[in-house]
């Protein structure tokens, strides 16, 4: 049904990409019940300024835009179901939000692309049991989803 090997690939490479789409919401939506379920307060998919959409703002975007609101206790959370080199996307996010938190998951990320993450202020958030995927002295910086939430919490009491 395809008349060049390029079409066939294009019309692959579509239901592909629709495929890794459905995993990002779902994900999203995934976190999403979870934090409903801690009873921390955020906001999913809002503007934080100049068209940037974060996936999640705790408290939310309301606090995000007053700027007599402390950034102290101001969080901010990507989600990426694979890191790859797409985790450098969510550095320039959340503008005042120096720190940015980043569920994932993907196992085993490696050292060098561990380190590079740090320097740039990404913190790697997975579910407790990916925590032994990790190089050992990575572990202690990479924080479980559940310590994430609890810290969360910590920042809204």
């Amino acid at each position: 049904p395809f008349g060049t090997v390029e079409a066939l690939i294009e019309f692959a490479n579509s239901i592909l990409n629709r495929r890794k789409s459905r995993a990002g919401k779902s994900l999203e939506h995934h976190l999403s019940a979870i934090f409903k379920a801690c009873e921390v307060k955020f906001d999913e998919q809002k503007i934080s300024e100049d068209n940037k959409t974060p996936d999640f703002l705790f408290p939310g975007v309301a606090e995000y835009k007053d700027f007599k609101f402390s950034s102290d206790k101001l969080i901010f959370l990507a989600s990426k179901t694979t890191c790859k080199d797409r985790w450098r996307q969510v550095i320039n996010e959340a503008d005042r939000i120096p720190v940015k938190h980043l569920f994932t998951l993907q196992q085993g990320i490696s050292a060098n692309q561990l380190k590079e993450m740090q320097i740039h202020g990404v913190q790697l958030v997975v579910p407790f049991e990916y925590l032994k995927a990790f190089p050992e002295e990575y572990r202690p910086s990479i924080l479980s989803l559940q310590n994430f939430v609890q810290k969360v919490k910590a920042s809204q009491s």
